[in-house]
């Protein structure tokens, strides 16, 4: 079984409290990459004009105060996400002298960090996965993945056009 349901035109403050919980797991725990070192905003959301398919798979609780259902998912959408951070833009830098006032010849580094602003932009979102669905009036909304559904997705950032940068990010 499978159905259709409008999707778009989705509330401001829908978005504006997506963005606010991105920013939110985006920052959670250490795990971040050495050269980013500022926090990760998620600035703009467009969920797109394209809706995922859904398939229904089964569904296991129906009640009046909570819903529970497996679906087979696929997102095809034009939908997309900016982050913006601050990256360290020269990661090496000047060791401290052996001599006082004498530079070590043959590095090429700064004797600081040069930290700038960036945007990154995901796009061309491709999911294909089985995703379970929990709706509860006392839990709230609950999205699982039972595996990874990522295909594909397009990233991309202000330091495109800067190939030395864009290897090392």
């Amino acid at each position: 079984m499978s159905f259709k349901f409008n999707w778009g035109g989705f509330p401001a403050d829908f978005t504006a409290d997506a963005l606010e919980m991105l920013t939110q797991a985006l920052n959670k725990g250490t795990n971040k990459p050495a050269n980013l070192v500022g926090p990760i905003v998620a600035k703009e959301l467009d969920l797109g004009s394209q809706a995922p398919q859904l398939d229904v798979l089964e569904i296991s609780e129906l009640e009046s105060d909570r819903f529970r259902a497996m679906f087979r998912m696929r997102y095809e959408g034009d939908g997309y996400l900016v982050l913006q951070t601050q990256v360290q833009a020269n990661p090496l830098r000047l060791p401290a002298p052996v001599v006082p006032g004498v530079l070590p010849l043959g590095v090429g580094a700064a004797a600081a960090p040069l930290v700038v602003p960036m945007l990154l932009r995901i796009s061309h979102l491709r999911l294909h996965g089985i995703v379970v669905l929990a709706v509860s009036k006392s839990s709230g909304v609950t999205l699982v993945f039972r595996s990874d559904p990522l295909v594909s997705v397009e990233v991309h950032s202000t330091f495109d056009s800067v190939p030395s940068v864009r290897r090392m990010l």
